[in-house]
């Protein structure tokens, strides 16, 4: 069994391996856009042979290149190697491939989440949704600044329909600049919703063609909040949420888990580590202020806390617990409810964050 270390970048990627004593037996270095070359030299080794390579954004077409033709292909998690490299050793392509295959020799590589085959294009899909979204939100702010400059009643809604009937009431009161620039951003929200509409068609047809993520989906939308967009966010970017054993590994995988300092007895508990997916975190904290306006015991729950801490860092435990009781009602897999309450029937609760 050969071990290979991977260190990827744009244009190149630089492998070391090792034999099964654990001596290095050979060095390369590829270039990346020869993908034909990369797929010869990994046949060259042998169908018997493990590979790392350190996570970043781009790693998926070498995932999907390499995987078939290797025995196991592992996925490094980067934020927990930097403990792992020697102190004052010059980092170099070769040194941290040389890194990557000796700690998966010796089975010490810290390893990241790697989305199945299957859910890999509806969590990109979800990501592209999310920042369509955000876009068009974005659009719909600067035209209402717009009117509010002009002193001018816009309606409460800006979609591209309102907008539109709105400009064309208003179109004497504005002048040629503010005009060009309301239509443009007219038609900039007129596209952003057609693409919006696109991509959740796309998002509801993966999730249907899925039964036990459909089921899964149900279940979380019972969860005070939790609207479809969430819950779908939160099983794409988790994975699995059963594959956590405790509440305190799936908070450290979400980045909503304190960074914590401690010397003999004084421990000293900072900021969330906000080392797992942004968009998860966003989409939870926003679901957790739909919660607190529509749920009694969600508000409680973050009076209690903000009464402490302060309205922010309340919002984001609250957000915690929301993922906690997501991970809950998948093990249990019952819907939500609170101790005080029945078990209910298997329905949406109604509320959600949308955009």
């Amino acid at each position: 069994m050969k071990t290979i270390g991977v260190d990827l970048h744009k244009d190149s990627l630089t492998l070391v391996v090792l034999d099964d004593q654990g001596v290095v037996i050979q060095r390369d270095k590829l270039p990346t856009k020869c993908r034909h070359r990369i797929r010869e030299w990994f046949a060259s080794c042998g169908p018997h042979c493990q590979v790392a390579v350190e996570s970043v954004g781009f790693y998926q077409w070498f995932w999907d290149l390499v995987q078939p033709q290797v025995t196991k292909l592992v996925l490094a998690d980067p934020a927990a190697l930097k403990a792992l490299r020697p102190p004052k050793q010059a980092k170099t392509d070769r040194k941290d491939a040389e890194l990557l295959a000796r700690l998966l020799f010796e089975g010490r590589l810290p390893t990241a989440f790697v989305p199945s085959r299957a859910l890999q294009p509806v969590r990109e899909l979800v990501r592209h949704r999310h920042s369509v979204s955000r876009a068009l939100a974005r659009e719909r702010r600067q035209l209402r600044w717009l009117s509010l400059k002009m002193n001018l009643p816009g309606p409460k809604q800006l979609t591209s329909d309102a907008a539109q009937k709105w400009l064309l009431a208003q179109d004497e009161k504005l002048s040629a600049a503010q005009r060009l620039i309301s239509r443009q951003r007219l038609d900039q929200i007129g596209a952003l919703e057609r693409q919006l509409a696109d991509v959740e068609r796309l998002i509801d047809a993966a999730v249907a063609a899925d039964p036990s993520l459909g089921q899964r989906v149900t279940l979380l939308e019972s969860i005070p909040g939790i609207g479809r967009c969430v819950a779908i966010t939160i099983l794409v970017e988790t994975g699995d949420l059963t594959r956590f054993d405790t509440t305190d590994q799936l908070g450290a995988y979400a980045g909503l888990a304190p960074r914590v300092s401690q010397s003999a007895d004084t421990v000293h508990h900072g900021h969330i580590s906000k080392m797992g997916p942004p968009v998860l975190r966003w989409v939870l904290q926003q679901a957790a202020w739909v919660a607190i306006r529509c749920d009694a015991h969600a508000r409680q729950i973050w009076l209690r806390i903000s009464r402490k801490a302060g309205q922010k860092r309340a919002i984001v435990a609250l957000a915690r617990k929301l993922l906690i009781y997501a991970w809950s009602v998948c093990r249990r897999n019952q819907p939500f409810h609170w101790p005080d309450q029945p078990v209910p029937e298997l329905t949406s609760a109604g509320w959600s964050y949308c955009i």
